[in-house]
Order: structure tokens, then sequence, then C-alpha cells
């Protein structure tokens, strides 16, 4: 038997060599219902946006930091995202979980202004915990071939979850009043703790990454649980834990690639969570009722997990960044195409669609990214400190959105503007080289 100083990468190998066994199918099906809760405490404010400024009376500008106040705590996360690199993805994945339920059941009880903003940062920071820890898992958890789809498929649940939960919300707030979303969203995150619990074994790249007494044995218990073949070398050599530092990040040979791929998803996702944030607001301001705004937000999510299913099976044939810079510059057209015809609703409904398709597409494709361009000793902490700065552009994009609209700025400007930075963001993602390993 190899000692861990002298091994080869055998772990990796069996998982990126050998067909995905059921177990693996069954833990990306749970990493897609993860991200779906996520997709549901994200836009659980917006949904309920239009009854707590009814109820509070308080303006579109301090209603836009409320809803920055969970990408902020998603930002904050950051500090904690290492955290899945040191003890491991299923710990981290359950400590996000807890956190989520938390903020999403203590926001149904607040009475002021700061406590809702204060839950809304609790359950914003166990989201962005849970994002980064997933993507790895998703990646560590699927073969060469299926890579791609696989993250894919998980990042889709995000929309799914917005899909599902913006036609629930829609009942829900109109038979039971605002609060009820989160209690019900806060009462769904924590059923699944038991679920992650029992079902979800540990990465055993992340095992073998980090060696130890005993590892060789929980990397093999893992492997025969996913259905594959044992091994008798607990250690990849470019994955010992000393050279795990996340100052790399931002050191000479991955510098580059962390800016490029900062910059590329803070311009898109400003525009996303503008859109996604302030779509229902802007809905009713233009004389639509709460209930039809709500079901037309949710619409953007029903285009993007088609959108999102799109990318993961086309990019093995037309190219991953191709699909995901067309993405981002669709975006920007589509907000301007939106912008010109908020006043028919059935119009408004197809674009969207078409617009949730080509804005998923292109987190689809950013997430794609960010599993494959940092090694894996640092793939949460580097996707964490990508998401988390740049999820910067959603705070900004949403708090600016409410600035500009109680300036006075006319909604369509507004919406051409912020939608423009998309296109942007797609020419800081045409530099990025993408690793040819997992």
């Amino acid at each position: 038997m190899a000692t861990p100083e002298h091994s080869a990468d055998s772990v990796s190998k069996v998982l990126n060599d050998a067909p995905m066994g059921a177990m693996q199918v069954f833990i990306i099906i749970l990493l897609v219902l993860l991200n779906a809760l996520d997709g549901f405490d994200v836009l659980a404010i917006t949904f309920a946006a239009p009854g707590i400024s009814e109820d509070w009376s308080i303006s579109r500008a301090a209603l836009g930091a409320v809803i920055a106040a969970n990408v902020i705590g998603a930002g904050a996360s950051v500090f904690l995202a290492p955290m899945a690199d040191r003890i491991g993805r299923r710990p981290t994945v359950l400590v996000s979980l807890v956190i989520m339920s938390m903020g999403m059941v203590l926001t149904a009880w607040v009475d002021t202004l700061a406590m809702l903003t204060a839950c809304r940062l609790l359950t914003g920071l166990g989201v962005g915990l849970m994002i980064p820890s997933i993507t790895a898992v998703a990646a560590e958890f699927s073969n060469n071939r299926r890579r791609d789809l696989a993250v894919s498929a998980m990042t889709i649940g995000f929309p799914l979850g917005g899909l599902v939960g913006g036609f629930i919300a829609a009942d829900i707030v109109e038979a039971a009043g605002w609060r009820a979303i989160f209690t019900a969203g806060g009462l769904a995150t924590a059923a699944f703790i038991p679920v992650v619990w029992f079902a979800l074994p540990e990465s055993p790249e992340y095992l073998a990454s980090r060696g130890g007494p005993g590892a060789l044995q929980k990397i093999n218990v893992v492997l025969k649980r996913l259905g594959h073949s044992t091994v008798d070398e607990a250690r990849a050599p470019e994955l010992k834990k000393e050279s795990a530092d996340p100052r790399e990040l931002l050191g000479p040979g991955l510098r580059m690639l962390t800016v490029l791929l900062i910059s590329a998803y803070f311009l898109h996702i400003m525009a996303f969570y503008f859109f996604s944030g302030w779509t229902p607001k802007i809905l009713t301001d233009a004389g639509y009722t709460q209930s039809a705004a709500i079901a037309t937000s949710a619409i953007t999510s029903m285009g993007g997990v088609v959108g999102g299913v799109l990318v993961g099976l086309a990019s093995a044939y037309l190219g991953l960044k191709r699909l995901a810079v067309a993405s981002m510059v669709g975006t920007s057209i589509l907000m301007t195409m939106f912008a010109m015809n908020t006043g028919d609703l059935a119009v408004l409904r197809i674009v969207t669609f078409m617009l949730g398709v080509f804005m998923m597409g292109g987190i689809v494709g950013l997430y794609a990214f960010l599993a494959r361009a940092f090694p894996a000793r640092l793939r949460v902490t580097g996707c964490a400190l990508a998401v988390a700065i740049g999820r910067g552009g959603g705070v900004v994009g949403r708090v600016l959105g409410g600035v500009l609209l109680d300036a006075g700025m006319k909604a369509s400007a507004v919406l051409m503007a912020i939608g423009a930075t998309a296109a942007v963001g797609a020419l800081f993602l045409l530099r990025v080289q993408l690793r040819d390993n997992g």
C-alpha cells in the first residue's frame, strides 16, 4: 500500500473516469433541492416587499436597503467559507441550513425595520455559505464528462425555488399575509437538516486533501457507498493541506483569474438582482395587482430553469464560454425590451420568461467556470470569494435601483442602464481560460 506522501491521484481518477452511479445522481438531485431553498429564501423578501411597504409605509430606498441586506449577508459569508476547506463540505452545508432556517423563521416575527434587516442579513449569511459549498460538492461528486451538467443542474435549483416559491407565495400572501412566506420558508429549510445529515457523505476528494489518521478508510467507505472501487492512496500530492492558503487566490498564479471572474460575476449579478428584486414593485407601481406582479416575477424563474438546463446540456457541444457570453449579452437586450413594454402584461410575461432563460444561462455558465477554474484545495474558498465580492453587484443593483426610482428616474431608464452591465461583464468573461480538469 502506498503512503500518503508518495501517492498518486487515485481518488480523483476514480471519480473523474468512472460513470456516475445512482448515489451520485441522488446527491446532485439533493443539491438541486438545497439550491431551490436558497432561491426561495433569497427571493422571499421580494415576494413580501409590496406587503411590507403597504403595512409599514416605508420608502422605496429603505425597502431597497432591506432587499439588499440578504445580498450583504451572503457577501459576509466569505469570512466563513474557508471552513468548508478545513472542516469539510458536509458539516458546512449543515451549518448553512441551520443559519438559513433561523433567519427565515425570525423574519416572520419582526416588528421594526432594523430587526427585519438583521434577519435578512442572517439569512443571507447562510445562503452565501451554502452556495459555494454545494458548488464544490457538485463538482467533486461528478465525473469529468458530466461535471458541467452537474453544476448546471445544481444551479437551476435557484430559479426552481423562485418559480415554485413564487406561485406558492402569491397564494400565501393573499391568504395569510407576508409574514407567512417566511414561516413556510424557514420550516421547509429546517426539514432538510436531517436529510443532509443522513444522506450526504463527505467528499472523497476533500478527505484526500486533508489526509491524516483514518482518511483512507473514510475515503473507501464513501467510494463503496457510491458504487466505485476502493483505492490504496489517501492523499493526492497536489492537494496537500499545507498548500491550501486562501491568499494564493490573489497571488501571482491565480490573481488575474480571480479578478476576471469577480468582475464578470459582479456585473451580471448587478442586472440579475436589480431585476429580480424590483420587478414586483415596478409592476405594482405601474398599476398591476400584487398577485399579478409576484406571478410575473416568478415567470423569470420559470425561464431560468429552462435556461439552466439548456446551458448544461449544450455546453459540451457549443462551448461553455460561448453560451455564457451570449446569455449575458442577451440579458442586456431583453431588459431593454422589458423596459419598452411595461404597459402590456402578456408581452411582459413573454419577455420576462426569455429574460429568465438568458439571466440564468449566464449564472449557470459563471458557476461552471468557478467549479473548474480553482484548484480543489481552494475550490470552496475561491468560489466564495468570487461570489461574495461579485454579489456586491447585487447590493449595488438593488440599492441603486431604489435610489434612482425615488429620485424620479423612469423605471424604463433604470432597467436599461442597469441591464447594460451584464454585457460589460461578458467582456471580462471572454478573457477567462478554463481548467481542463475538475
